[in-house]
């Protein structure tokens, strides 16, 4: 498994630690995931991987202008593409998030639908993979694997960054992830405690029960099963751990470590 650190779970300014982490962990690449107003330097990210013997795996945008009415959001999404060529990241990834004034699900996909379709060939002609990710809210427009097909189906262009953890949010089971074989460019791996009533720290989603953030092995997922359901050449992507103890008896570095440790075997 070649496993990448996740940059946000340390929060958006702590990049040393992000690295150390990952070195400490015995992790390949980082995946530096940052809001997408922020005014940044992408090649102070890239020479801090290359100096730290780190890949960057890829680059995440906080990025929703194109659903939030903004009529410059094609300026602006150069504008993040142009920071994923700067990092040299192979792949960007842009999750499909509910709009601010969100009328419907539908509505929303479609909006989603005319970014990805116009951002997708935009960042293939950069050299940059462009994913999309099932994201695991309430109003989460993109959570299912039908709705991921919609998307995917319609944009030759675009990959998958597969988050089960998200499409189990909207009831998906592990084997539904082996329907996206050769689609998938990026892999999020994580764990939740599940509730038919709200449970601590825990939130509603689609599929009608409550879920709280679980340490990877600890929860109520078999995300072992769902790691075996892809394919072998999607299992060569790098992997995000996105987890850590929420009991917080360990320390994020040392979590990390233990779930690492423990994947490898997989």
């Amino acid at each position: 498994m070649k496993l990448c650190m996740m940059s946000s779970i340390t929060g958006f300014d702590a990049p040393y630690e992000v690295v150390d982490i990952a070195r400490y962990c015995r992790m390949e690449a980082v995946d530096w995931i940052l809001p997408a107003d922020r005014e940044m330097d992408p090649d102070f990210y890239r020479k801090l991987c290359v100096d730290n013997g780190l890949k960057t795996a890829a680059y995440t945008s906080l990025f929703n202008a194109c659903v939030d009415g903004r009529e410059n959001w094609k300026d602006l999404f150069k504008k993040e593409l142009a920071k994923a060529c700067g990092m040299e990241a192979p792949v960007m990834m842009i999750p499909p998030v509910a709009s601010a004034d969100q009328k419907s699900l539908a509505d929303d996909r479609a909006r989603w639908l005319e970014f990805y379709s116009w951002a997708a060939p935009e960042a293939r002609s950069c050299g940059v993979c462009l994913t999309l990710e099932p994201t695991g809210m309430l109003n989460s427009p993109v959570a299912t694997a039908a709705e991921i097909s919609e998307l995917l189906d319609a944009v030759p262009d675009l990959r998958l960054t597969m988050d089960y953890g998200n499409m189990a949010t909207a009831g998906e089971a592990p084997e539904a992830v082996g329907a996206f074989a050769g689609k998938i460019a990026h892999i999020h791996l994580k764990d939740w405690l599940i509730s038919d009533v709200e449970i601590p720290n825990s939130r509603l989603k689609r599929c009608g029960r409550y879920f709280a953030n679980a340490m990877i092995g600890t929860g109520m997922l078999d995300v072992k099963r769902s790691w075996d359901a892809l394919s072998a050449a999607d299992k060569e992507c790098y992997v995000n751990l996105e987890t850590a103890d929420f009991t917080w008896k360990l320390s994020i570095k040392e979590a990390l470590k233990q779930v690492s440790d423990c994947l490898r075997h997989w």
